[in-house]
This record gives C-alpha cells, structure tokens and sequence, in this order.
C-alpha cells in the first residue's frame, strides 16, 4: 500500500508537471518509514564498501550524474554541505545513475571531494529514483529521514536542517544511539 502511496505521489507531480519541485514525502516508502536499502560499490580506492560501513554516521546521499545541469548545481551544494559538516559525523555521497559521462574526473575537475558511487543506476532503482537529483538523509540507525525529488534554490538548506535535527536527536538521547555511533564513529 505504501508503494501504492509513492507512485500515486510520482503520477501526480507528473500530471502537474512540478517534477523539478523539490517535493519532501512524509510517511511514504523510504522517506522516515525504514531501514535504508543496503548496497556495495567498490569506491576511487578499490576498496569494497556498504550501506553498514556508514552505520554510526549521518548518511546524505545524492542521486545524480554529470549532464545534468541541476545535478551540477547540486555538485557545488553537496561540496558545501561536505564542509559544513566536516568532523561532525556526516557523510555525503553522490550516487552517479544513468551516467554518460566520467564522475571520476568530473569531481576531479571541479575539485569537490565528498564521495562517489559510480555506476550507481541499480542503486537507483533499489531506491524507487526515477528523476534525478533525488536526495535522502539516512539517519545513524540507518533509516531514512527524509527524500527530496529534485532540486531548488533551497533544497541543500532543507537537507541541512533535515541533518540538524537528527544530529540534534543523537545528542539528546546519546543511550538509545551509543552502540550505533560508537560501531560508526
């Protein structure tokens, strides 16, 4: 029935053509309703990573790709939520879908350095994108806070807030989060 609930929300952003509206879903599959869909990819390293390498961290991820022109208006976003929360137990990682180009040398070029999924369409799918940028905050414990569906002038402002108050929640109630931070440090 929640399946049923996002799509129906997809159509009609779609028969309103609003589809670049920044659109956060309350109560909705992967937004603040669940365990966030686990992954591997091998990051510029070689190394093999997963959704529980991050456990313990504030997770923003970004579906993306390098032609996309609000995708490349994000990649400056992204940088600046990287810096913010610098130290802070975030992470941000882009997650490069239905790519053209090289996401590799394009973060190169442009000097951003939070992380990158390559080859990252499947990912997408798991996740229900099918519009790109789409944006989710995945809190410590590894469930979603929130989605954001495309992008706006404010959208990087939304998700900052969205990982304030999470960071805000693990500091009030450190017991119930110890374990899990302490795994993800």
């Amino acid at each position: 029935e929640e399946g049923k609930e996002h799509t129906m929300q997809r159509n009609v952003k779609r028969m309103f053509g609003i589809g670049g509206l920044l659109v956060a879903c309350a109560g909705l599959v992967g937004c603040g309703s669940g365990q966030a869909q686990s992954w591997t990819f091998k990051d510029d390293e070689g190394s093999t990573r997963n959704m529980s390498h991050y456990q313990g961290q504030v997770l923003v991820l970004s579906f993306t790709n390098t032609w996309c022109d609000p995708c490349q208006e994000t990649a400056r976003e992204l940088q600046a939520l990287q810096d913010r929360f610098r130290g802070r137990g975030v992470k941000v990682m882009a997650v490069s879908a239905w790519e053209r180009g090289n996401p590799d040398a394009y973060m190169q070029d442009h000097g951003y350095n939070y992380g990158i999924m390559t080859n990252g369409t499947a990912i997408a799918r798991d996740y229900d994108v099918d519009e790109i940028p789409t944006f989710f905050v995945v809190g410590v414990d590894g469930n979603i806070i929130s989605r954001y569906d495309g992008f706006s002038p404010n959208t990087s402002s939304k998700i900052a807030k969205s990982v304030e108050k999470h960071l805000k929640k693990v500091a009030k109630n450190p017991e119930k989060y110890r374990t899990i931070v302490q795994h993800g440090g």
